[in-house]
Parts: C-alpha cells; sequence; structure tokens
C-alpha cells in the first residue's frame, strides 16, 4: 500500500451468500497488503432476517471471535447492515449481543423492488430511473433517521448498475436537493460518509460516491469519511483505497475515520 495509514473498511468473508473466503484468509491478505487495519463487514440484509440471515450473522461473529491473523494487524468486528429501515426490529436483532466495532447502514433494494443490481431497466417506462432514484434518497434518509449505524455505505449504489452495467446516462442534478438533504442528515448526526471504492473495478469506473459528491459534502461541511473496497475475495481486498485516499484529499479533506467500539479515530491521508 502506498498509504502509511491504508485501511479496509468494508469487504465481506465466506459467511456472506456472496462471499469466496474464509475469515482467515481475508486476514493473511490484509497482512501481506500491509493495512495499517483491516474491519471485517459481513452482510446482514434487515428484511431477511429470519431464517437466511440470522445464521449467517451468528457465523460470522463467531468466525471473528479469535481467528489466526498476521502478527500485528489491527482487526475489527463490523457488519453491514442493508435496509434497516424496512425492518429496524430485525436490525435491532442483530445488532444485540454483539459489540461491534463498526456498523455500516445501506440501501441495496428500496421497497417493493428487487436488489438493483437485478432490475432490467430496458423494460421500464423513461422516467423509471429517476423515481427509483427518488425512492432510494427518501430511503437513504429513513437509514440516518434510524441512526443506530456508523457510515452511510456506498451513496450511489444504483449507479453502479444502472450507468455502469446498463449505460443508461443519469442526471444527477435533477436529486441535488435530495442528496444535499442526505449529507446533512449525516453531518446533524454525526455520521459519516463511506466512500466505497468498488466502483474502480467495474464497469461504472468511478468510486461511489465519487470526487464531484465527495467535493459537495465537504463544502457543505463534512468531516467523516470511511474507506472501503467492498472485497468479496482476497484478490479485491483494499483495490482501490489508495486511489481513494488521494480522491479524499483532492476533495479538500486531511483525514479519514476508522471506527474502533463504534467511535472514530481520525487518521492522517498521508
Amino acid at each position: 500500500m502506498e498509504h502509511r495509514f491504508a485501511c479496509d473498511c468494508h469487504n465481506h468473508s465466506h459467511c456472506s451468500p456472496d462471499g469466496d473466503h474464509s475469515v482467515e484468509a481475508m486476514g493473511a491478505r490484509a497482512g501481506e497488503l500491509g493495512l495499517y487495519a483491516w474491519t471485517l463487514t459481513d452482510h446482514c440484509e434487515c428484511q431477511n432476517w429470519t431464517g437466511r440471515y440470522r445464521p449467517r450473522v451468528e457465523r460470522a461473529w463467531e468466525e471473528m471471535k479469535a481467528p489466526r491473523l498476521p502478527e500485528g494487524l489491527r482487526f475489527y468486528r463490523g457488519i453491514e447492515l442493508g435496509q434497516p429501515n424496512q425492518d429496524p426490529a430485525h436490525a435491532r436483532e442483530a445488532l444485540a449481543g454483539r459489540d461491534y466495532d463498526f456498523v455500516i447502514g445501506s440501501i441495496h433494494n428500496i421497497r417493493g423492488y428487487e436488489d438493483f443490481f437485478y432490475l432490467d431497466y430496458s423494460k421500464e417506462p423513461a422516467d423509471f430511473v429517476d423515481r427509483v432514484l427518488s425512492a432510494y434518497w427518501e430511503e437513504e434518509l429513513e437509514v440516518i433517521e434510524w441512526g443506530d449505524f456508523d457510515s452511510l455505505g456506498h451513496l450511489t449504489y444504483p449507479l453502479r448498475y444502472i450507468q455502469g452495467d446498463h449505460g443508461i446516462p443519469v442526471d444527477l442534478s435533477k436529486h441535488r436537493e435530495r442528496i444535499d438533504a442526505i449529507f446533512q442528515a449525516l453531518i446533524e448526526k454525526g455520521k459519516a460518509l463511506e466512500l466505497n471504492t468498488s466502483g474502480l473495478r467495474q464497469k461504472i469506473g468511478r468510486t461511489l460516491p465519487d470526487l464531484p459528491l465527495l467535493r459537495r459534502y465537504r463544502e457543505l461541511g463534512g468531516e467523516l469519511v470511511t474507506l472501503g473496497s467492498d472485497a468479496h475475495r482476497t484478490e479485491d481486498l483494499a483495490k482501490g483505497i489508495d486511489e481513494g485516499m488521494e480522491l479524499l484529499k483532492e476533495a479538500g479533506f486531511g483525514e479519514f475515520a476508522l471506527y474502533v467500539k463504534r467511535q472514530p479515530v481520525l487518521l492522517p491521508l498521508e
């Protein structure tokens, strides 16, 4: 890694349904890369807690308790809560009795729809994209109002598929008011914004969110930003983190946040 304090605080092991490698294999890779810190954040899609995600969360917690990891690697236990606003009771149950260091709040699908990954945008009317994006921003605000998370995951997640995979242009200027409201809500609640670097290795070719939105968050007074590769296999762990740290500098940040016991520790972008 090029940066002294490079951290990857969003990634998944085989405890997530789409993860490939064990906790210890991911940790070994973090050690090989020389990461300053590594936080594992396996999935919990809250609206599917009963039957599917409860055993996965329990398994992930057990495997994170005392893994064999490279000497000197700072390891922190996290979770990615998908759609906590849609099922807050099960979101609370996922967190209960487990002293996570870091909790990501994310939206992968809005109410009444599948994950943005699965939607067939070609079969929808011309205004469909703007309508689902408007609903998405509103659900992001619901997550912030819910509040039991530390960083808001991959803000522009839908664009990974709408623009990246399907090549549909999106005019975000139509959505600026809602995006600003999200940034202001994060700032008021003392929550972080995640810079997710997965887009750099995908068709969209940019971070989620990208530089203009990071600058806007900074302009509005945003200070807390976390970094994550969203890796689901060892080969992708920490990919794009160095680039993300440089992007944060370009956006006007001097520090980023690593969460320990649900509290931000600010580290320099050096």
